[in-house]
This record gives structure tokens, C-alpha cells and sequence, in this order.
């Protein structure tokens, strides 16, 4: 029979196969058959025929090699029942081979990449067994869990056990056999599985995938993403790699094969090479904390295992258990979990979470193998040293700190990772002081600014400068550099030295305004004269402190320093202040000398308007001469200059309510 008409025959049979879960079953009878991890055994002539292992990596493959003679020929393919240790891809594929050589199938024409691919997946190899959406192994794990319910759970004595809803178990095996079979008939690559939506067991998985990716990015946004040198097996030389470090919360079964093939949110484009995952829920199990560097990398975590064992050994002094030791899966150095003591329960290790990240930073930090030489105050040059060790060349309000990276020292090629530009960032704010700056917390990329310049680079962060020699293009020319940054401190130590005046004066006229007092002479003077002097400091500081080179790389740097530190927005809210103040006193001046001239027009005019009328009306009218004064003339000059300034008055208190009264009735009508 060809291998696509027993493929086919099988998918139509299979609903009619006994498949049943039962991880522990022995096969006490001529019909049962065992398929379990690595291991294949069934009950013949009284005997229990029992193949495990035998130096092989999977069980498929392990029945690839039997001779013929092994196997079963003497019953119905469907008087057999079948029992599962698991519901892994290799179980379900030794399944269908067992079935094909039955039916007279010749291992030869068994497609040899399908147990290739069961080999690679079973050595927890998920780099070069596809990326997720492509990969049968992600596809069968995905439909695996969609049928069946897996929790996790610590019981009082602090184990870990597992629940499953078994009712759905063989519903679930059957689903994945199909999926291989469907797979298999379409004859593709394992390992690059197309869209199959004609596959109903494929678009089942593909939505439960879809649903862990889901929870997969939403764990990016709570992890630490950093880039970490981590040591070459034998040699001396480091890697660097993109490393995923979080504590998860939520299990998301295909985690690894997320982030090995994450390509977009790695910076070197790799995928996530080292991950430290924590799961705090499953403590002294020896599965809460797992770090694992990717297996098809030259790479080791030696020295990791070695310091997390020093940890232990100090903090357990005497009376550590011999039995609770760091595990390094495979003897490699490249999977290290955490311990699990069998004979003592109550406290597995004394190394916390944090305690492992620090180890991880502490190792393999991607600044740790750089040196540099720091320029000194007085221009020379220092001795060779780290980063963080460099002191500031010049301080006042910011920092400024330069240094010539060594060439000669352990790191050959200086290479200017985010983790190492969030690195000479907190070097430049100086917030760890002389302490070699810790991960938590390493500035996010937004609280800095990092520029390429011809002598190397430059990390601009709100609190100072780090200015980084990498012997490129052209020396660092440190006093040209160094005077801008003088120039843009002292502008913005002006700006706050007036901005904290500014909120002083505006206090003093809230004050003064707060008894509704019209502000006297004298205080508006005063207010004039600090708007006009501290105008004159900006002035005067800008025009000395301003950019004058026509470098263009220069002018850049004092742009973007200039930008970080806030300058021209500090500069126009001062201004914007300063023309408020300006305001209230042209207010205060308007209204002074809007008063003066109603009184000027309430007195002045009458007595001008009658004084002439008077002396002519009243020209050769009789009147008493006492003293010379013509008395009617002046009294009724009195009286009628009265009578105006009265009217004059009411004329100016009631005409504005007249008028809102009117305008008000005429919107009515």
C-alpha cells in the first residue's frame, strides 16, 4: 500500500481505533498497546515486549529502526487497543507509523523530515522546528490544549500538581492525530506548515494560538527587555543577545517558541536568545524560576550556576541540604532551574527572584567588559577604569562626563546597544553616584537622548552628559563641547533663578490685589523695574551664551540639550509671565488715567461751558457791588455748574444699565 492510501484509509478508520489516555498502563493482554516517552510496549506470547530508549531521541524514531519481525501482524489493526503516557507529537506520530508498517507500508517511503522533526522538538529544539504559526509542533501543542484543561496548583505540603479534565483527553488525541494525518497527506514540511484552513482541526489550533500570542504580547509589557553579553564555551570572548527576563503570572504554554522567533521586538533581530522566566506559584518545584540560553548557540551559563551556588552556600551557612542544588538540566550549563529538595520541603532555597536578576546583571551586563579612560579636570587623561567609575570634568546644576573608550581592553568591538545607552545614561545622570548602576532602574529610552557624532557618542540626560571617545573619524574636542554645555546650564539656571522671582512678584501683586486696592504708584514702579531688569538678564545671557560655530555636529548637540533640558519652553512661559505682569500694570495705568480724565471732564467742563455764557447774559443785568463781585452773576454761575456736574454724573452711573436693559429687551422681542 502506497503511503498516501494508507494515510487516507487510517483518517476514515481512526474514528473506529480504541484510543484511550492512560500514562501508567502496563499491557497485560495479546490486543494492548503502549505508546509512551521514548518508550513502546505491547503484551505478545505471555510476554511484555518492552522498547525504551535503546540510544534513541524519540519513540518514533526508536519504531522507524525495529526489525519487522518485532511487530504486530497477527491481529485486525482494529482489535488493538492504543494507550498514551501524553498527547506530544511524538506519540501521535509513532501512532501513525506503527498503523502504516501494519498495513504493509515500508519504513523507507515514511517521510524521514516528519521524524526529524519529532527528534528536534522532543530535545526542546523550537529555534529550527519553524516559527509559530508555521510550526506543526506549536499547532499540535495549541489544539492539545484546547480540548483539555490544564491547571497547575500547590498543594499544603508546597508540591505542584497538575489538573486535567481527562473526559476531553482522547477527544483531544484524536483531534491531533488527525491534524498529523491531514498534514502528512498534503505533504508538507513540518516545519513550514502553509495555511490550511481546509483542516478543521488546523483552525481550531490556530485560534488557540492566536489566543496564547494574545497573552504573549500582553507579558511584553511587564518584562524587562535587555541585551546581555553572556561567555563562549571555551574562550574567552562574549555574545551579545537580546535577553527576556519577567515573572509570569499567566502560563503560556509556547512561551519559548514566542520568543525565539520574535524578531520584531528584539534588537538584534534574533529572537530572544536568553530568557529568566520566574513563577512564583509553582515555588519548590524546581520549575519556579528557569534560565535557559538558546541550545543551538555556543553559549554557557557556568558561571551563573557557580554564583547562585556561592548564594546558597553563604546564606544556608551549615545546614544547607545536600539535596538542594541549583539544576543544570543536560549538563550544559545552558537550562539552569532552581533547586528542588526532596528531603527537606519547607524552604527550597534562600536565593530570591531579585537576588537571580542581580546575578544576571551582575555577570553579564553588557557594560562589564568595557574600559575606558576618563578625561580629568584639568584636561589629561586617567587611568584605564569602568564606566561608572568616571568622575564629572565639570558640575554646576548638570553633569558632564567624557571618556576615551580602551581598544586594548577585554571588549574588541564597542558595540551600542539600548541596554548600553540606558547604561552611560544613568553614568550621565550620576544617580548611582561611584556604584556600578543597578538594572532596576535603568532610565527608559525616552528620559535620554543619544547621538552619533564624529568622535563617538553622546548620551544627553535631564541630569548631565556623558561624552563617549570611540576613536572614530575625529578626536573629541572636549572644551568646545564642554563650553556648550556651560552656555545651555547657565541659561537655564537663569530661567529658574527669575522663574522663582517671577513666582515670588505675582505673589506680592496677588496680595496686593487681594484688599481690591488699585495699586499705588510706587508698587507699580517696582513691578516695572524687575520686569525691566530681569528682561534685560535673559537678553544679556542669550546674546552671550548663544551658538556662534558653524559645526554642524556641535550645533546639533546643543539643539538636542537644549531641547532635553526644556529651554526655550522655560524661556517662553518666563516671558509669557513677565507679559502678564506687564498687562496688569498697563491696566492699572489705563484705569488711573481713565479716572483723571472723568474728572477733569466732570468738573471742568460745566465751569468752563457757563463761565462764558455767564458774563454775557448777565452782562448789564443790576446787581449788589459788594466787594466788586457781580453776586447774581455768580450764583447762578454756582448753580448751573452744579446742575451739569450732577447730570453728568447720573449720566455716566445709569446710562450702562440703560443700556443692557435695552439690549436686553429688543433680544426679547
Amino acid at each position: 500500500m502506497q503511503l498516501i492510501d494508507c494515510l487516507q484509509q487510517l483518517y476514515n478508520e481512526l474514528q473506529d481505533v480504541t484510543i484511550q489516555y492512560e500514562p501508567n498502563k502496563i499491557p497485560f493482554t495479546d490486543h494492548e498497546v503502549f505508546i509512551g516517552n521514548e518508550l513502546f510496549s505491547y503484551y505478545q506470547n505471555k510476554l511484555v515486549h518492552h522498547y525504551q530508549n535503546d540510544g534513541f531521541e524519540s519513540t518514533t524514531e526508536m519504531l522507524y529502526h525495529l526489525e519487522e519481525l518485532h511487530l504486530l501482524h497477527n491481529k485486525p489493526f482494529q482489535e488493538y487497543s492504543f494507550y498514551f503516557e501524553d498527547l506530544s507529537l511524538d506519540a501521535c506520530l509513532t501512532f501513525i507509523m506503527f498503523y502504516c508498517r501494519h498495513h504493509g507500508v515500508d519504513r523507507k517511503n515514511f517521510p524521514f523530515e516528519w521524524i526529524d522533526y519529532t527528534i528536534r522538538w522532543e530535545l526542546d529544539d523550537v529555534k529550527t522546528t519553524g516559527k509559530p504559526f508555521e510550526s506543526w509542533g506549536c499547532l499540535h501543542s495549541a489544539l492539545a490544549h484546547s480540548f483539555f484543561l490544564i491547571e497547575e496548583q500547590i498543594d499544603a505540603n508546597g508540591k505542584m500538581f497538575t489538573i486535567i479534565d481527562e473526559s476531553r483527553v482522547t477527544e483531544g488525541l484524536r483531534a491531533c492525530i488527525y491534524l498529523a494525518i491531514s498534514l502528512m497527506m498534503d505533504q508538507v514540511l513540518p516545519y513550514e506548515v502553509p495555511h490550511s484552513d481546509h483542516i478543521e482541526e488546523y483552525n481550531r489550533a490556530l485560534l488557540y494560538l492566536k489566543r496564547e500570542y494574545q497573552k504573549y504580547e500582553l507579558s511584553m509589557k511587564q518584562a524587562t527587555i535587555t541585551q546581555l553579553e553572556l561567555p563562549i564555551k571555551n574562550s574567552n570572548k562574549t555574545m551579545l543577545v537580546d535577553a527576556f527576563i519577567t515573572t509570569e503570572n499567566t502560563y503560556i504554554g509556547l512561551l519559548k517558541s514566542f520568543l525565539i522567533h520574535d524578531k520584531d521586538r528584539t534588537w538584534l533581530e534574533s529572537g530572544f536568545q536568553f530568557f529568566a522566566i520566574c513563577r512564583p506559584e509553582l515555588s519548590g518545584t524546581g520549575r519556579d524560576i528557569v534560565i535557559q540560553v538558546e541550545s543551538q548557540l555556543n553559549l554557557h551559563l557556568k558561571d551563573l550556576w557557580r554564583k547562585l551556588e556561592e548564594l546558597e552556600n553563604k546564606r544556608w551557612g551549615e545546614n544547607r541540604p545536600a539535596d538542594c542544588l541549583w539544576h543544570d538540566q543536560n549538563g550544559n550549563y545552558q537550562t539552569i532551574t532552581a533547586p528542588k529538595c526532596k528531603q527537606h520541603e519547607k524552604e527550597h532555597s534562600k536565593v530570591q527572584w531579585s537576588d537571580v536578576i542581580n546575578v544576571i546583571w551582575e555577570l553579564y551586563n553588557p557594560a562589564k567588559s568595557i574600559t575606558v579612560n576618563p578625561f580629568l579636570a584639568d584636561g589629561t587623561i586617567g587611568d584605564s577604569c569602568k564606566i561608572y567609575e568616571c568622575k564629572p570634568v565639570w558640575k554646576n546644576e548638570k553633569f558632564l562626563t567624557a571618556a576615551k573608550w580602551n581598544s586594548l581592553g577585554q571588549q574588541q568591538v564597542l558595540v551600542t546597544s539600548p541596554t548600553l545607552q540606558r547604561y552611560l545614561a544613568i553614568c550621565a545622570s550620576r544617580i548611582s553616584g561611584d556604584l556600578a548602576p543597578p538594572i532596576y532602574p535603568l532610565p527608559p529610552e525616552s528620559s535620554f537622548d543619544f547621538l552619533e557624532t564624529p568622535f563617538g557618542y553622546a548620551v544627553i540626560h535631564e541630569n548631565g552628559v556623558f561624552l563617549l571617545d570611540d576613536w572614530n573619524t575625529e578626536p573629541l574636542n572636549l572644551t568646545q563641547y564642554q563650553q556648550e554645555v556651560e552656555n545651555v546650564v547657565e541659561q537655564v539656571t537663569l530661567f529658574q533663578e527669575i522663574h522663582k522671582d517671577c513666582i515670588q512678584m505675582m505673589s506680592k501683586v496677588l496680595k496686593w490685589l487681594a484688599s481690591k486696592q488699585t495699586l499705588s504708584n510706587q508698587k507699580l514702579i517696582e513691578i516695572n523695574h524687575w520686569i525691566s531688569q530681569n528682561k534685560t538678564k535673559i537678553r544679556y545671557t542669550i546674546l552671550t551664551t548663544m551658538f556662534s560655530s558653524t559645526d554642524y555636529h556641535l550645533q546639533l548637540f546643543r539643539k538636542t540639550i537644549e531641547k532635553r533640558w526644556t529651554l526655550q519652553s522655560q524661556l517662553q512661559e518666563l516671558y509669557e509671565s513677565i507679559s502678564e505682569l506687564e498687562q496688569i500694570i498697563e491696566n492699572h495705568t489705563t484705569l488711573k488715567t481713565n479716572r483723571l480724565v472723568v474728572l477733569i471732564t466732570i468738573f471742568g467742563f460745566p465751569a468752563v461751558l457757563f463761565s462764558g455764557l455767564l458774563e454775557l447774559i448777565f452782562e448789564n443785568v443790576a446787581s449788589y457791588k459788594w466787594l466788586g463781585i457781580h453776586w447774581t452773576g455768580l450764583l447762578l454761575f454756582v448753580t448751573l455748574s452744579l446742575l451739569g456736574i450732577s447730570g453728568l454724573i447720573s449720566y455716566l452711573k445709569y446710562s450702562p444699565s440703560l443700556m443692557i436693559k435695552k439690549n436686553n429687551r429688543d433680544s426679547r422681542g
